[in-house]
């Protein structure tokens, strides 16, 4: 059986010398509650950022020769998933008489998707798939473990945010405040590694990202960045709201109470 003793140091100070401390009291209740909101938001929005595909736009304007015969166009690149747009000419084309581009041809655009994730079919132990790299598919294991991770940080995070508000208790911000730092990091691992991929795309993968084509970043990147830069503030705004309030320190006796010492013994 827990006996809990509180000795509280409450003054019984007036009404106009905490005025001051009740206002910053409400704007610090709207500015948690904003957290808690925009926290909860970006759990849906980091939902929709990682099963989409407009991570990455890689393009080739008017069509870039690829040593399979076809143009490279553009692709889209997501977490898990490329597809690239490719040019397939009506006639077959060798090395020496393809045109620089595919101005004046006559073709068909094709899409090509590859699968990071699933294990691709192999010829003589290497993939079929000339898109398929092994350090890419090692880039997305990582992207995909800390983007699961980071999800449900997040929503332990908002769980976390709401009982706050319930316990006004110092500790419990604290609590909170170090979990949105979590999700901060794990999020900002994954828009890194993605940056990082990119990287290697475009110094080792010609087939995917070739000579004279160029790359920027999608609206789910940056949804990517506003859920790091939104748990960041979330983490910073919970610490520093979460300061010991004693006494005539604290805007009302109920919050004086909840910081003061608890002895807690058998």
């Amino acid at each position: 059986m827990m006996e809990t003793d509180k000795m509280s140091t409450a003054s019984s100070v007036g009404t106009a010398e905490r005025r001051p401390l009740l206002q910053a009291l409400v704007i610090e209740r709207r500015i948690l509650f904003g957290c808690t909101c925009f926290v909860g938001l970006c759990t849906f929005l980091w939902i929709a950022a990682v099963c989409t595909e407009k991570w990455v736009h890689i393009e080739g304007g008017s069509g870039i020769y690829l040593h399979t015969g076809r143009y490279f166009m553009w692709s889209d690149t997501g977490v898990w998933e490329m597809c690239r747009y490719v040019f397939q000419p009506n006639k077959t084309l060798t090395v020496k008489d393809a045109p620089q581009n595919t101005t004046g041809m006559a073709g068909n655009i094709v899409t090509r998707c590859t699968n990071y994730l699933a294990q691709p079919p192999m010829d003589n132990g290497r993939p079929i798939d000339p898109a398929y790299d092994v350090n890419i598919a090692n880039y997305v294991r990582t992207m995909i473990s800390f983007g699961i991770i980071s999800l449900f940080v997040m929503a332990m995070g908002c769980g976390f945010s709401a009982y706050t508000f319930h316990n006004p208790r110092y500790m419990f911000k604290r609590l909170a405040a170090g979990i949105h730092f979590i999700s901060t990091s794990c999020t900002f691992v994954v828009v890194q590694v993605m940056m990082s991929s990119v990287d290697h795309m475009k110094k080792n993968v010609r087939f995917i990202y070739p000579e004279r084509a160029y790359h920027y970043y999608n609206i789910s990147f940056f949804l990517a960045w506003f859920v790091v830069l939104v748990n960041l503030f979330a983490a910073a705004s919970f610490l520093w709201y979460s300061r010991k309030r004693k006494g005539d320190k604290a805007a009302t006796d109920e919050l004086a109470m909840a910081d003061e010492p608890t002895i807690i013994g058998r």
